[in-house]
């Protein structure tokens, strides 16, 4: 039997009401920009820092996907206060708030000590099944951005480990663990490290990107049609300095290198985008 829209009673009202009492945050006073904003688009951050109303605003299921994050989020407190009450050799800080460059901020997920002083940070970030079989099974490891923003974090308060944690929506299979060699815990929860010595160079390049972008509409007066559609120094998709000539459907060039990228069609701003490129005669 197929569903019926016109006859649901229940669903749809969990679902609206999700979407209305899940709001984003609101910007602290003397701040431009989120550590949540790491890898995105230059102009995504000129509109948001300019203040530009979504011409592609999320749906209510666009919301309920992102907003499984912060469910799976609530796991985490029972979990630490269970293990330090298990070991007095580690201290734990949760949501920690740290600035980033001049005008950044961002939030913390943990952030470890241990007896002889390193520190830890934890980035804990949910994925849906098919993004998680892409880390695990083909080695890709975790999505560009939130290894960026994990390093933000990291260098932020001069951190010793950087740990990008995944917590998957959907499990692999047993029949893929199997062949693929991964344990029963490994079929939804994974996490990697990163050095000092790995995460500050992307850490600096993209603080000094963002600050950059947000300087530009703030101090010097540009408009975000003035920024250029790049993405940041180290992502794997796109090279530096390549820009999306086509925001439409994510097509960059950069000389004779082209390709795509699937950002584009996820952008709240995708439309004003596309308008902004007619007017500049490039679509």
């Amino acid at each position: 039997m197929l569903a019926n829209p016109d006859t649901r009673l229940f669903v749809h009202r969990i679902a609206e009401h999700w979407a209305e009492t899940n709001e984003a945050p609101s910007q602290p006073e003397g701040t431009r920009w989120r550590g949540s904003w790491a890898a995105r688009c230059a102009r995504w951050v000129a509109y948001n820092t300019a203040g530009e109303e979504p011409s592609n605003p999320p749906s209510v299921s666009s919301i309920w996907r992102m907003g499984l994050g912060s469910v799976v989020h609530e796991l985490l407190e029972p979990a630490v206060q269970a293990w330090l009450k298990n070991d007095d050799s580690v201290q734990i800080q949760e949501e920690m708030t740290v600035e980033l460059g001049q005008y950044g901020h961002g939030h913390i997920d943990l952030v470890l000590e241990t007896v002889d002083g390193k520190k830890i940070v934890l980035e804990l970030k949910t994925i849906n099944g098919f993004g998680y079989k892409m880390a695990i099974e083909r080695g890709e490891g975790p999505r560009h951005n939130a290894v960026v923003q994990g390093s933000m974090y990291a260098h932020a308060i001069d951190a010793d480990l950087l740990v990008i944690g995944y917590l998957s929506l959907e499990n692999i299979s047993a029949g893929r663990a199997s062949k693929f060699g991964i344990d029963d815990i490994g079929t939804f929860a994974s996490e990697w490290h990163y050095t000092k010595e790995e995460f500050t160079p992307i850490a600096e390049a993209e603080v000094e990107r963002l600050e950059g972008i947000t300087s530009a509409i703030h101090d010097e007066g540009l408009v975000p049609i003035d920024i250029p559609r790049r993405f940041s120094h180290f992502d794997p998709d796109i090279p530096f300095p390549a820009e999306i000539t086509a925001p439409s459907n994510g097509t960059w060039r950069d000389g004779t290198e082209f390709g795509k990228v699937w950002q584009c069609n996820y952008c709240d701003f995708q439309d004003r985008c596309v308008l902004d490129n007619l007017k500049e005669g490039k679509e």
